[in-house]
C-alpha cells in the first residue's frame, strides 16, 4: 500500500465515524426520516447523470434500492434518535452476519464453524449494549433495535443487487439516491410531523453543515473512494476497515457526545466487533460468489 492509499482509507473510516455524531446531532433537532430525504435528495440530484435504465434489470436495482437507499435509513437514523452514536456505530456492524445468513439462505453459501461463531459471538455483543442500558437513557435498547434492523434492511438490498451485474457502483450509488429521496420523503410525509417547523427553529448553518456532510462526505467521497480502493487494493485489506470505522464512532461519541463507556459497552463492542471480524476475514475468501458480503457498511452507505 502507497502511504497515498493508506490515508485515504484512514480518512473514509473517520469521515465514515464521525458521520454518527453528525447524524445524532442532526436529528436530535428534526425529524430522522426528514433529514435523511434532504440527503439523498441532494446526492440523487448531483449524480443524477449516473442514471442509466437497462432493461431486465431495474427490478432488482429498484427493490434493492428501497432496503439500501431508504429503508435502512429511516431505521438507522430514527434508532439514532434514542440511542448513542457510539451503541449505534456498534449495531450497524451486525450488517455483516445478516448478509452472511441470508448469503446462506438465497445463494447457497454455506457459513463454517468459525463463521457461526462469528455470528453468534456479534449479536451476543449487541444483545449486551441493547439491553444494559449503557446509561444512554430509557430507550436505547429500542434505538439498537432500529439501527439494527437498519442493518438487516441493508443486507436484504445488498443480497437482491447482487443478482444484477449490469451496473457500476456510481450508478448503483445514483438509482439508490433517487429511490431513497423519493421513497424517505413519502414516508416523513406519512409518519412524521412538523418538519418545516423544525427547519425554521434550528440552526440552519449546522443543519446545512450536517446534510452537506453526509451527502457529499459519507456518501461521495466515502462510496467514491472505497471503490476506487477496492479496485486498487486486495479486498481482504480493505473490507475489514469497517471495523475501524466503527472505532473512529466510539471514540468521537465518546469525545464529543460524552457517551457512555461503562463495562456492558466495552464488553459487547468487543464481542461485536470481534465476532464481526471473524466473520468478515471468512467472507473474504469467498469473496469471488459472494460480493455482497463484503460491500461498504453502515454509515457509511
Amino acid at each position: 500500500m502507497s502511504v497515498r492509499e493508506i490515508s485515504l482509507l484512514l480518512l473514509v473510516c473517520l469521515v465514515w465515524g464521525f458521520h454518527f455524531v453528525v447524524i445524532k446531532t442532526a436529528v436530535d433537532v428534526m425529524p430522522p426520516m426528514f433529514y435523511a430525504a434532504i440527503r439523498m435528495v441532494l446526492v440523487a440530484a448531483i449524480l443524477a447523470r449516473f442514471l442509466k435504465w437497462r432493461k431486465g434489470e431495474m427490478r432488482f436495482v429498484l427493490i434493492g434500492g428501497v432496503c439500501i437507499g431508504a429503508l435502512n435509513y429511516a431505521l438507522m437514523f430514527t434508532g439514532l434518535k434514542f440511542a448513542t452514536a457510539s451503541a449505534a456505530a456498534i449495531a450497524i456492524e451486525l450488517n455483516v452476519p445478516f448478509a452472511t445468513l441470508l448469503a446462506f439462505l438465497f445463494l447457497g453459501d454455506r457459513p463454517g464453524l468459525p463463521r457461526i461463531l462469528g455470528i453468534t459471538l456479534a449479536f451476543a455483543g449487541v444483545a449486551v449494549i441493547a439491553l444494559g442500558g449503557n446509561g444512554g437513557g430509557d430507550h436505547v435498547g429500542l434505538g439498537v433495535g432500529l439501527v439494527a434492523a437498519g442493518a438487516f434492511s441493508e443486507a436484504v438490498g445488498a443480497v437482491i443487487v447482487k443478482r444484477t451485474t449490469a451496473f457500476k457502483p456510481h450508478e448503483l450509488l445514483a438509482w439508490f439516491s433517487l429511490v431513497g429521496a423519493v421513497t424517505l420523503s413519502a414516508m416523513s410525509f406519512i409518519f412524521e410531523e412538523g418538519q418545516f417547523g423544525a427547519f425554521q427553529h434550528s440552526d440552519k448553518l449546522f443543519l446545512t453543515g450536517a446534510i452537506l456532510y453526509s451527502a457529499l462526505g459519507a456518501s461521495l467521497f466515502g462510496h467514491t473512494t472505497y471503490y476506487w480502493l477496492l479496485q486498487r487494493l486486495p479486498i481482504s485489506v480493505v473490507a475489514p476497515s469497517v471495523l475501524l470505522t466503527t472505532v473512529c464512532a466510539v471514540f468521537f461519541g465518546v469525545l464529543l457526545m460524552g457517551d457512555p463507556f461503562g463495562v456492558r459497552m466495552m464488553i459487547g463492542g468487543f464481542m461485536t466487533l470481534c465476532g464481526v471480524g471473524l466473520v468478515l476475514l471468512r467472507n473474504v475468501k469467498k469473496q469471488a460468489n459472494n460480493d455482497a458480503l463484503v460491500a461498504p457498511q453502515g454509515e457509511g452507505a
